[in-house]
C-alpha cells in the first residue's frame, strides 16, 4: 500500500480490539510494530477494564474506550464519531466480531481490513488470509497472529517486540505499600494468582491450598490475590489453610500489575494476568487446563508449563463435553506444580504430567 510504503507521509491506524485482557496485553508489540513507520500515529478501541493495561503506553497516540454498562447504541456512537475524528487512513479489525467489524465500516478509514474468512468481511475493503498463511507456517502464538494484519501490509514487524505494560512510580510506591502492610518488605516472594474466567482453565482452590502449604516449607515467601469480583475464591483458600502464605485483597488491574512487577516468580492459571505477569518480565509457572500452551504460553519470558494431557485437549473451553468435570486441569497436582516453580529458578523446560 502506497500510504505504508511512502514514510514522508503521515499515517493515522487505529486498531479495533474490543477484549479481552490476555488479548489485549499480547496485542502491545503490534502497537510497537506500528510506531517502527516513521510518522505513524496509532489510536486503539477497546472496551473497559481493559484498556487499564494500555495506560502510558507510549505506541498509542490515542486510546478510545467503550464504556460497559451504558446504552449499547449510544456509546458505540460515541466511539465511532471519536475515531472518524481521528480520521485514519488504517481500520484494522483485530477482533472479528459485530460490534469492532461495524465500527470498521464506519469508520471512515480509507482502508478497512479484516480476515477474509471471518464473517463480516463484506465490511472491509482490504480482506486478508489467515494469519498462518501470512506467516507460512500453521502454528502461531496469539502475538504473531494479532501481527499478522501488519505483516501483510508491509510494516516492519521484524524483530517482534516486547510485550509491555507501563507502570508509573505512583503506582510501583503504592504496590510496595501495599506489601509492607502485610509484612512483605523486599522483593523476594512467589505471588499466587488462583483465578480464571472458565471452569476449565480453573485449578481448584484445594490444589492452591495444598500449593501453598507446600511451597511454605520451602521457606518461600508466598503472596496470594486476586482481581475485583474474585473474593470468594481467596476466602475459600484461607479457609482451607494455605501455611505462612500472606493474602492481599482483590486489587484494582493497574495495582495488580505493580504488585506483580515487584514478585520473584508468578504461579497461575492461563489467565489474562498471567500474560501481564509475563510483560512485566515476570518468571511464570502456568497451569494449563483445556487451552493451548503453544498459541497461548507466556511471551518471551522465563516459564514453565504444567499440564495434563488428554485427547480432547485443546477445546473451546466454555464448558467441558467430555468428562463430568474438566479432567484436563483437575488432574494437575500440587506436587508438580511445585515442582515447576523450584525448578524454574535453574531450568526452563516444559513439564508434562503423564
Amino acid at each position: 500500500m502506497q500510504a505504508v510504503m511512502d514514510e514522508n507521509k503521515e499515517l493515522r491506524v487505529v486498531f479495533l480490539r474490543l477484549r479481552s485482557l490476555g488479548d489485549t496485553v499480547l496485542m502491545t508489540p503490534l502497537l510497537a510494530a506500528a510506531k517502527r513507520r516513521p510518522n505513524s500515529r496509532v489510536a486503539v478501541v477497546v472496551e473497559e477494564p481493559f484498556h487499564e493495561v494500555l495506560l502510558e503506553n507510549p505506541n498509542i497516540d490515542q486510546l478510545f474506550v467503550l464504556a460497559r454498562n451504558r446504552n449499547d447504541v449510544v456509546e458505540r456512537l460515541r466511539i465511532v464519531r471519536a475515531v472518524r475524528a481521528f480520521n485514519p487512513h488504517l481500520a484494522i479489525d483485530l477482533h472479528g466480531g459485530t460490534t469492532s467489524s461495524w465500527m470498521t465500516f464506519f469508520s471512515k478509514a480509507t482502508r478497512r481490513v479484516g480476515y477474509a474468512a471471518g464473517r463480516n468481511s463484506f465490511l472491509y475493503n482490504v480482506k486478508i488470509p489467515r494469519s498462518s498463511q501470512i506467516w507460512g507456517k500453521q502454528e502461531l502464538h496469539t502475538v504473531e497472529h494479532q501481527l499478522a494484519p501488519l505483516k501483510y501490509l508491509g510494516f516492519p514487524v521484524d524483530p517482534i517486540p516486547p510485550v509491555q505494560i507501563c507502570l508509573t512510580v505512583d503506582e510501583l510506591h503504592e504496590a510496595s505499600e501495599r506489601l509492607r502492610s502485610i509484612g512483605i518488605n523486599e522483593e523476594d516472594f512467589v505471588l499466587v494468582h488462583p483465578a480464571a474466567a472458565f471452569d476449565t482453565k480453573q485449578w481448584p482452590a484445594e490444589n492452591f491450598a495444598e500449593l501453598s502449604r507446600e511451597l511454605s516449607r520451602s521457606v518461600m515467601k508466598l503472596v496470594i490475590t486476586a482481581g475485583p469480583g474474585e473474593e470468594s475464591i481467596l476466602a475459600k483458600i484461607r479457609s482451607l489453610g494455605a501455611g505462612s502464605a500472606c493474602f492481599l485483597d482483590p486489587l484494582p488491574l493497574r495495582l495488580f500489575a505493580a504488585v506483580t512487577s515487584l514478585c520473584s516468580l508468578y504461579v497461575g492459571n492461563d489467565t489474562g494476568a498471567t500474560h501481564m505477569a509475563a510483560a512485566l518480565r515476570k518468571r511464570v509457572v502456568v497451569i494449563f487446563g483445556s487451552s493451548n500452551d503453544r498459541v497461548w504460553y507466556p511471551w518471551q519470558t522465563e516459564h514453565q508449563i504444567v499440564r495434563h494431557d488428554l485427547p480432547c485437549v485443546p477445546c473451546p473451553g466454555y464448558r467441558c463435553l467430555h468428562y463430568e468435570e474438566p479432567l484436563c486441569i483437575r488432574s494437575v497436582s500440587p506436587q508438580a506444580v511445585a515442582q515447576a516453580v523450584r525448578s524454574l529458578y535453574g531450568t526452563n523446560q516444559q513439564i508434562t504430567i503423564d
